[in-house]
């Protein structure tokens, strides 16, 4: 599953914790959309990864050694122009964004102290990572975006201010006011009941609703129950990483135990979210390596294949 907002917000409070205040030592990127940056944080030194995938993007503590290019690409070199050496301020999450923006103060060229924005927009296809300056100007994006814009686009090219996506056109779950939300729930239209809280709330995921309207079981007083209890742990950090696992392979995650797929499917909570993202991407991203090659293998077959007909048929 792509990483939804609850995800995030737990992850953002496990970041937290492990690098603001920490200084960057090193930083990499190993693939075209990925950077990971070296934190020397205020415990220990941990590894800071930052995906603009448009496949799996997200942002975990990562214990996985991956292999880096040999001429550094030129993103790279323009982050560790800004950002070597520079201490992570604090990270902000806008409420319920698949959005992070880590504040960084740094030395420019003539020593003096200037702040520096690192903003993560882990959202699926237009997933990017940006640097800004002081003023909220884009230095650079890992993915810029130009030419013709489809309906809520915008243009990510240095030079220009950055503006966040558009806010979706839904509620908060979290903030609404307990009049408001009965209404909601009053669900004149009939939808079905995950239909209605995709429908009516941002940040739930398709999965959460499922599962919200699976233990409320069509009681509309329970469901409001359930919404209360989300809030609840979202609000004290209680969110649990849970990997879901059937016939061995993990098939998904999420942000609190899943009971609606029945015995067939395992629930494992893990010990963080950063290592459920790791252990649950890696594997992904192992097969998508292998199949990957296997076409690569295929196709090279192929085309030797059909060469050597020509041939013969000469």
């Amino acid at each position: 599953m792509p990483l939804d907002a609850l995800c995030l917000t737990a992850v953002a409070a496990e970041l937290r914790a492990a690098v603001a205040g920490g200084k960057i030592d090193k930083l990499y990127q190993p693939t075209r959309d990925e950077v990971v940056l070296y934190v020397r944080g205020q415990g220990e030194n941990v590894r800071l990864l930052l995906s603009a995938n448009s496949g799996h993007p997200r942002a975990n503590l990562t214990t996985l050694n991956r292999e880096n290019p040999e001429q550094p690409p030129m993103f790279c070199m323009l982050l560790r122009k800004h950002l070597q050496g520079a201490r992570i301020l604090e990270l902000n999450q806008p409420p319920l964004e698949r959005i992070l923006e880590f504040r960084l103060e740094t030395l420019d060229e003539l020593g003096d102290r200037v702040e520096r924005r690192l903003v993560l927009e882990a959202m699926g296809r237009s997933a990017n990572l940006l640097l800004l300056d002081g003023e909220g100007r884009i230095i650079d994006c890992i993915r810029r975006v130009d030419g013709d814009l489809g309906r809520g686009q915008r243009q990510l090219l240095p030079g220009l201010f950055y503006r966040q996506p558009p806010e979706p056109d839904k509620l908060n779950p979290f903030t609404i006011e307990p009049e408001e939300l009965r209404l909601v729930l009053e669900n004149p239209l009939g939808k079905e009941w995950d239909k209605l809280l995709l429908d009516s709330f941002t940040g739930l995921s398709p999965l959460v609703a499922r599962e919200l309207a699976f233990r409320a079981a069509g009681d509309r007083e329970r469901l409001a129950a359930e919404l209360e209890k989300l809030k609840y742990n979202v609000k004290e950090n209680g969110l649990t990483p849970c990997l879901l696992v059937r016939e061995g392979k993990p098939v998904d995650f999420t942000v609190l135990p899943i009971l609606q797929y029945g015995p067939e499917t395992e629930s494992r909570t893990q010990e963080s979210f950063s290592r459920m993202l790791d252990e649950f991407y890696e594997r992904r991203e192992a097969a998508d390596r292998v199949r990957q090659r296997g076409q690569d293998l295929v196709k090279a077959v192929t085309s030797a294949r059909d060469r050597t007909a020509r041939k013969l048929a000469n």
